[in-house]
């Protein structure tokens, strides 16, 4: 059989389900097996060689059936692991854990995972974290199979039936079918549910052992090792002592070798450079701490693998972005296109959109994917912090409601927003991407009300009045008359008619118990001062009036929210018009 590689496993799932917790037992796990290398610190990935998935599962796998030399966590706080981390056709881990907290079950976030995982066709387990918390949980003494804990305690078995099958229901109406990982007959038809204890490991085996098989029973061409060239993901840009600027990057494929002639992707354009040093943090013994990072200088290093990798220019390097070992000028060239073409994830940029701003291409590739599943339309999009021109470029755009800056995961520079400016722009800033794309819709609502709002304002808005006999004020310069208001809503400014289209003059003002008053709603009896009405020659008594409303103005209010005594006036309004001009106001 071929040898193979270790899988890249990521974690998804919701905020404060677990999915750091877990990382820590996994890494527990993996320093108390005192194997030299046994976890990468600062790199973002913790590395379970085979000897110690052997141990884990011992009673579970046999040795013999181990064919995976152990697996790789991708840990990268602040990247988003799954969602932000590509490689070149798809996501960067090949297999994933959803972590759902066993109380809670399936939360915004949970769903927002599981559409990346159908979008990637990740395979996938769950694990269902927190089961000490629920009803008949018997802490154990040590460690002991999950099997074990289950035969302890009845009403511990039906808490956590109960609540797993609330979990299946949830998967199963997202287009998964579910069930705990030992009722499970076929992987390829059911995802298997793992409950886990993390706080004291129960389940943490049997969750490992899920993934080997998993792996081993579909991805075995996927995870073929391959030794000639090399291809790795950049997580980060860092600086070591005694080192300098380095990439923290996951070797995804083939070998990386001190010396080797490599492009990667940077903030402008891909960039060729040089391996200079590839370096591993020392793993620490069981009980110690450090602040200091102890690094080990390698020859060369093969998938998978977190390392730090020095070479020129590594400092420019784009955070989610690709670097590849080439040979010749032709390869070279060939990667500075390809590379290009992997840094450009947004595609459909409107006139008028949201600017997006993200760690890393992945995460860009993300939030822009989460965009136009709400239909949100997007003006530009880049890797690093939100910085004073995207604020002015999208200060710009055309629709009010645009004018925001959605923040993935990256801060706002100082000189951005410099405080006591006035802008219509707003940023959103968040490490949730479900949370941005809530704000931004709440926000975009309210502005489109109040737009909506300020458009009635301004616009001529239908109404009609009838002159109240025996309140005339005065007969003209302006006449002032007592009005009541039959429908729609009243304001100065506007030009009144007769029912017959005959134009009487200008509203200038209204009043109510001697007050001015800026509108008047239906129902409403008031004095009204008329700029150009004459009482007697062409206002009476008695006369309805309707507001004189332009064509143009017509057909704006015809896309706006009216109600049905607005819409009733404003369509009396267009009979009077269209014996003369029969589609106006269409």
């Amino acid at each position: 059989m071929a040898e193979l590689r270790e899988p890249i496993v990521s974690l998804l799932g919701h905020v404060d389900h677990g999915k750091t917790t877990l990382l820590d037992r996994i890494a527990g796990s993996v320093r108390a097996s005192k194997e030299a290398g046994g976890i990468t610190q600062h790199i973002g990935a913790i590395e379970v060689p085979g000897a110690t998935v052997r141990r884990l599962c011992e009673g579970i796998l046999r040795i013999d059936q181990l064919a995976v030399p152990g697996l790789l966590f991708v840990d990268t706080p602040g990247h988003r692991s799954f969602e932000t981390l590509r490689r070149r056709g798809g996501a960067l881990a090949d297999l994933a854990i959803l972590v759902i907290d066993v109380r809670e079950g399936i939360m915004p976030q949970t769903r927002e995972s599981i559409q990346i995982l159908r979008h990637e066709k990740t395979p996938f387990a769950v694990a269902l974290t927190k089961i000490d918390l629920l009803s008949g949980w018997r802490k154990p003494a040590g460690p002991i199979p999950l099997a074990d804990v289950l035969a302890r305690s009845p009403e511990f078995v039906r808490a956590l039936d109960q609540r797993l099958y609330s979990v299946a229901e949830g998967l199963l109406e997202m287009g998964f079918s579910a069930e705990r990982y030992d009722r499970v007959s076929d992987f390829t038809r059911n995802v298997g549910l793992v409950p886990v204890s993390a706080k004291s490991g129960v389940g943490v085996p049997e969750l490992i052992a899920l993934l080997v098989g998993l792996s081993q029973r579909f991805l075995k061409e996927e995870l073929v090792l391959v030794t000639q060239g090399g291809e790795a993901t950049i997580l980060e840009r860092s600086d070591q002592k005694g080192v300098g600027p380095v990439g923290n990057v996951i070797v995804y494929k083939g070998r990386l070798r001190v010396g080797d002639a490599i492009v990667a992707t940077g903030r402008s354009e891909p960039f060729a450079s040089r391996v200079r040093g590839i370096y591993r943090p020392v793993a620490l013994k069981p009980g110690t701490a450090s602040k200091q990072v102890k690094l080990r200088s390698l020859d060369e290093v093969e998938a998978a693998a977190g390392v730090y990798l020095a070479a020129p220019g590594i400092e420019d390097a784009m955070p989610g972005g690709l670097l590849k070992v080439v040979t010749t000028p032709e390869e070279e060239a060939a990667a500075r296109t390809e590379l290009a073409q992997e840094s450009t994830p947004v595609a459909d940029v409107a006139e008028s959109g949201v600017a997006l701003c993200a760690d890393a291409l992945g995460g860009l590739e993300a939030l822009a994917f989460e965009c136009r599943e709400h239909r949100i339309p997007v003006h530009e999009a880049s890797v690093g912090p939100v910085a004073r021109p995207t604020v002015m470029r999208v200060a710009d755009v055309k629709d009010p409601t645009h004018r925001a800056v959605l923040a993935f995961n990256v801060p706002v520079l100082p000189d951005a927003m410099p405080e006591g400016e006035a802008t219509e722009v707003r940023v959103f800033r968040s490490d949730v991407m479900y949370r941005l794309i809530e704000e931004y819709e709440h926000w975009r609502d309210e502005r489109q009300r109040a737009l909506r709002a300020q458009r009635r304002l301004e616009l001529a808005h239908p109404a009609k009045i009838e002159v109240l006999p025996g309140f005339v004020f005065r007969m003209s310069k302006p006449a002032i008359v007592g009005v009541k208001v039959l429908g729609g809503t009243l304001r100065p400014g506007v030009r009144l008619m007769r029912t017959d289209g005959t134009e009487v003059g200008v509203l200038k003002g209204l009043q109510k118990d001697g007050e001015s008053v800026p509108e008047a709603e239906e129902n409403a009896e008031l004095a009204a001062s008329i700029d150009g009405g004459v009482v007697g020659r062409n206002l009476k008594e008695g006369d309805q009036l309707l507001v004189a409303i332009p064509e143009s103005v017509a057909r704006s209010l015809r896309q706006q929210e009216l109600t049905p005594r607005e819409t009733e006036i404003l369509e009396e309004v267009a009979r009077i018009h269209r014996p003369t001009h029969p589609f106006w106001g269409q």
